[in-house]
């Protein structure tokens, strides 16, 4: 009889410590979503409201276009209305960005970080200037002189904004990128590149010419060695002749073009 008893009370004592659990269990539940509840509160209120909007990594656009092309907004909430989504397609849609990532500096700056193509060229195509990238991405088309290396002698056949150009000398497009590419790393500039033939011409100034296959070209700049012919040249206070290219980095020079 005794030993009935105290299994009653021993059953009755498990019960009443899961009934508490159970009570814990929930007060805990409570109190974790009351502070969720807290927090979402805080983050909404006025102040994490957007107050600035910092651009990083932009050459081509200035910070007011760039916000502009996004449509950010100042004045809402950084973390529930700041259009990440919309920010990145609205920029997206733009050639010269090849990347775009929205971040926030607490507690009221929305920052746009981007990756932009930058322009190497632009091939003549008729009265305009189609700018490409060092991959040949078409980035706009322009009827004004947009100031980088012009491409002359392509037969454009594909001319797409935001697209790889196309050319019906596909195999002299793909060398003369490389080159853009090795110019780009090298240092130096050409005002304009005729590949109109085997032997394309750099032009440095109208009157300072560069002669030689992409090839001898892309080695010559590769190896400094034009630079360094270059570089004399400028100091000897030369513009005028034609350095010419050749074989195992041979270079010369002449004063007639």
């Amino acid at each position: 009889m005794s030993e009935h008893r105290d299994d009653i009370e021993f059953k009755e004592i498990e019960r009443q410590k899961k009934t508490r659990k159970k009570k814990n269990y929930l007060v805990r539940i409570l109190v974790f979503f009351a502070c969720l509840a807290a927090v979402a509160l805080f983050l909404s209120s006025s102040f994490f409201d957007i107050q600035n909007i910092e651009v990083e990594g932009n050459k081509y656009y200035t910070d007011g276009e760039v916000i502009n092309l996004a449509d950010a907004t100042l004045g809402v909430n950084l973390f529930w209305e700041a259009g990440d989504s919309q920010i990145k397609e609205n920029l997206g849609k733009n050639p010269y960005f090849s990347d775009v990532k929205v971040k926030r500096k607490l507690p009221s700056t929305l920052v746009i970080e981007l990756k932009e193509r930058a322009q190497i060229a632009a091939i003549v195509y008729g009265d305009k200037y189609v700018v490409i990238d060092e991959e040949g991405t078409v980035l706009r088309k322009s009827e004004v002189d947009p100031k980088v290396t012009l491409l002359t002698g392509l037969t454009i056949n594909k001319l797409n904004v935001g697209e790889t150009v196309g050319a019906e000398e596909t195999s002299t497009l793909e060398t003369t990128l490389k080159m853009l590419a090795s110019m780009k790393e090298g240092d130096i500039y050409f005002k304009k590149i005729d590949v109109s033939r085997v032997v394309i011409k750099a032009y440095i100034y109208d009157t300072l010419i560069v002669k030689g296959t992409p090839k001898q070209m892309m080695k010559a700049i590769d190896s400094g060695k034009l630079q360094i012919v270059v570089n004399d040249l400028f100091k000897k206070d030369i513009t005028r002749g034609t350095i010419n290219l050749g074989d195992h980095k041979y270079l010369s020079f002449s004063p007639g073009i």
